[in-house]
């Protein structure tokens, strides 16, 4: 109410002294620019309540919209980033799928004929640091898991008695030689280090 009080004397006090001057001025070409101007400022004077009113809402609504779109950018943004994640994930396990099966039948048929073993599975671990995964240099570990050739040919021989020693290691070093052969093996036709590779046995560790 206080606002509308003033904004009416205002008004009114400003057409009176802009009448006064009007009157004072000569009737000459400056004249009508005088009125010209007189008039805008009427106008802006009039319209200042709704001006005020858009200031006030204006500054609420682009206060509301900035903070909902940093919301929701922010949002957006960490979903994005999840997804992502998730993607970069999936397609990290499935190289590291592709290359232990690559790396498996490259050398399974001489393990199974000069060592007598037959690969069950292959663990492959990336080196700290490494994002993308191109060849076997990425990896930090492989683990190869083997057991024994099965000779489906052979004859069953009659069950022999059979006496346990629990003070002998349950790995011989026939087994240690073969698996240290087999990681020597590994690491050459992989182009690794041996302590890159671990051989484990059936039966072994």
């Amino acid at each position: 109410m206080d606002f509308f009080i003033q904004w009416v004397s205002n008004i009114i006090v400003y057409i009176l002294i802009a009448t006064i001057i009007m009157m004072l001025i000569p009737n000459t070409g400056l004249a009508k620019y005088v009125r010209f101007v007189a008039s805008l400022l009427l106008i802006v004077m009039m319209l200042q309540p709704i001006f005020q009113l858009f200031k006030v809402n204006i500054k609420e609504v682009l206060a509301g919209y900035q903070s909902t779109t940093y919301e929701a950018s922010g949002e957006i943004k960490n979903e994005i980033n999840n997804k992502k994640n998730e993607i970069q994930a999936t397609e990290r396990a499935y190289i590291l799928k592709q290359m232990a099966v690559q790396m498996k039948k490259e050398v399974e048929e001489n393990i199974t004929q000069d060592f007598k073993q037959v690969i069950t599975n292959v663990e492959l671990e990336v080196k700290e640091g490494v994002t993308t995964i191109k060849t076997a240099q990425d990896l930090s570990k492989v683990t190869v898991y083997v057991s024994a050739k099965k000779d489906e040919t052979s004859n069953v021989e009659p069950v022999q008695e059979v006496s346990v020693n629990t003070t002998e290691p349950i790995q011989t070093d026939s087994e240690k030689i073969k698996q240290q052969e087999l990681q020597n093996f590994l690491a050459d036709r992989w182009q690794l280090e041996d302590k890159q590779i671990e051989v484990k046995m059936e039966g072994g560790e």
